[in-house]
């Protein structure tokens, strides 16, 4: 140490980048023992499910190499012990609880001592004990220990929580020497639903008190579940772990669409490609048709309908998907889609849920009605679009919601507070209001163009100029607002020769108003439609939009 930490001057704190290094001992670095005279063996499995190894009863050839493995999955290997000794079995490990005892009622004896018997799991690992005590309900005491169970040689099987179909890992096992000497050691492997790729078999050498990882690699067969043996000896000295994994279908489903026009009663030829990275195990092929383009939006919907968490925000989108589509979905025919029972049912539960967050001044709580850290009047806002969406298709529940929102969204900027301090997220949010109340029959286009000359065209969201617009589109005096937002969209769209988008960065900011280009790309969608049906970005954008799914959904 003293060569390593040399003498340090005086006021020095902090030494970096010292000349002087202390090389290792080179009785540290001594080369590993001879190997023991070779005696093969076989590792085979007892009728106890404990793996053993036997004597051959004839060595059919010498081992070229440590790594050589014999057919039926044994593994051959060279070993010093007498065959006496190798008849005994490999205790298999297989239980892990992490609970080695639990007895919630011990009587002491006269002494105030008492026995607990433990069998302790197969974890080679410390456990800590734990006793409390309690004498007629008045005195109370408390202790602590532990135990350490732990081998000579130790086996540590690492693997992955799963396995996909198709997939090539490499497992990783931890050989342990626990004792004062160098180990030569003889590590075996077994797989069911699984292959070895590399062979079953490794011999190596562990210095005293040390550790080392072997690496097996391994290809799923099929899906299921995959279990390995694993089993190391050296010696008198052995152990073994079995382990087991699922193996997953990694086959997903995805939608595609195609649409034409026909004014003829003959057939129509579309080919069909097999995409290139299939497994020719999984999945079909299932065709439908359909009046409409919307079959394409199947697999985005039913993502919706399954998402697990139910948050106000969540829970309105999946209203907003319902009553969009209400009309369409007896034309989404897919195997996961929910019969039109279940979504009505769903929608009742959903609007029970909204309307237990909802506080008296209109306000929609995240997750809950009050005593929330986070205020979000964009989720508020949100929640009464789907609720206005609900009214019009006809489903009921929604006046009583709806009366106590208006005063909220009609003043909405009044409930900003010290985090919504950035322009472009209130902006965005006062927009969308004034969107939604125009929905209700409330257009307020003078407050949308205040709105618009206070911020200009040029800073204000993509978003909330979509919305905007489809305010001014709705009143009969607002034609050059509408013109100039048409031409600035015009200018700042992202193009392709096929597809369209536009692009806003709230920074910091997007998470109060739980932003994503798509959905700005849809509002604007949208507006556009609205002001001018007929352009030539309409298309653009629908196709940019699709374009961005993952496995049929937007994330």
């Amino acid at each position: 140490m003293s060569i390593f930490y040399t003498q340090r001057g005086m006021g020095v704190r902090d030494f970096h980048l010292r000349k002087d290094v202390l090389l290792g001992n080179p009785e540290d670095v001594k080369a590993p023992p001879p190997p023991p005279p070779p005696s093969p063996v076989m590792l085979g499995m007892t009728s106890n499910s404990a793996m053993m190894v036997k004597p051959e009863a004839k060595a059919t050839r010498q081992r070229a190499n440590t790594e050589e493995a014999v057919a039926d999955q044994s593994v051959a290997f060279e070993s010093d012990d007498k065959s006496k000794e190798l008849d005994t079995p490999i205790n298999l490990r297989q239980n892990f609880d992490a609970l080695a005892n639990f007895s919630p009622s011990v009587k002491t004896d006269s002494s105030g001592k008492a026995v607990v018997n433990i069998k302790l799991p197969d974890n080679l690992t410390r456990y800590r004990i734990t006793a409390i005590s309690v004498d007629s309900g008045k005195r109370f005491g408390k202790s602590e220990s532990n135990i350490t169970a732990k081998q000579p040689l130790m086996v540590r099987p690492s693997a992955p929580r799963f396995m996909n179909f198709g997939d090539k890992i490499e497992l990783p096992i931890v050989v342990q020497n626990q004792t004062d000497k160098d180990m030569t050691v003889d590590v075996a492997v077994r797989a069911t639903n699984a292959t070895l790729t590399n062979g079953g078999g490794r011999r190596v050498v562990i210095k005293a008190n040390d550790r080392a990882e072997i690496r097996f690699p391994v290809s799923a067969e099929k899906a299921g579940i995959a279990r390995f043996q694993i089993a190391t000896t050296s010696g008198s000295f052995a152990d073994a772990a079995e382990i087991s994994l699922p193996v997953w279908t990694p086959a997903t489903t995805e939608a595609f669409a195609t649409y034409g026009t026909t004014d003829q009663n003959g057939a129509i030829f579309q080919p069909v490609q097999t995409p290139g990275d299939i497994f020719p195990q999984f999945g079909g092929l299932e065709v439908t048709t359909s009046s409409t383009q919307l079959q394409e939006l199947t697999d985005a919907f039913i993502s919706l309908q399954n998402y697990p968490f139910e948050c106000s925000e969540q829970v309105a989108s999946r209203m907003i998907s319902v009553a969009a589509l209400r009309d369409v979905l007896k034309a989404f025919k897919a195997k996961d889609m929910p019969t039109e029972e279940a979504l009505k049912k769903r929608f009742a539960r959903d609007l029970d849920i909204l309307q237990s967050r909802q506080n008296d001044n209109g306000y929609f709580g995240l997750w809950r009605r009050d005593n929330e850290r986070y205020k979000y009047p964009f989720v508020t806002v949100h929640v009464a679009h789907a609720l206005v969406l609900a009214k019009a298709k006809g489903y009921k529940g929604t006046d009583e919601m709806l009366n106590k929102v208006k005063p909220y969204l009609k003043n909405v900027e009044s409930h900003y507070d010290q985090w919504h301090k950035s322009p472009e997220v209130r902006r965005t949010i006062s927009a969308y209001a004034l969107y939604v109340r125009n929905l209700m029959g409330d257009n307020d286009a003078a407050k949308a163009k205040k709105l618009l000359t206070e911020a200009t065209i040029q800073k204000m969201p993509f978003e909330a100029l979509g919305w905007i617009m489809s305010v001014l589109v709705d009143s009969k005096t607002s034609q050059v607002e509408v013109a100039n937002i048409m031409r600035f969209l015009m200018n700042r769209t992202t193009e392709t020769a096929a597809t369209a988008n536009f692009v806003t960065d709230y920074g910091d900011n997007a998470w109060l108003i739980m932003y994503s280009n798509r959905r700005a790309d849809g509002v604007l969608l949208e507006a556009v439609l609205k002001a001018e049906p007929q352009n030539d970005l309409v298309p653009k954008l629908v196709r940019g939009l699709l374009d961005h799914r993952t496995k049929g959904a937007w994330s």
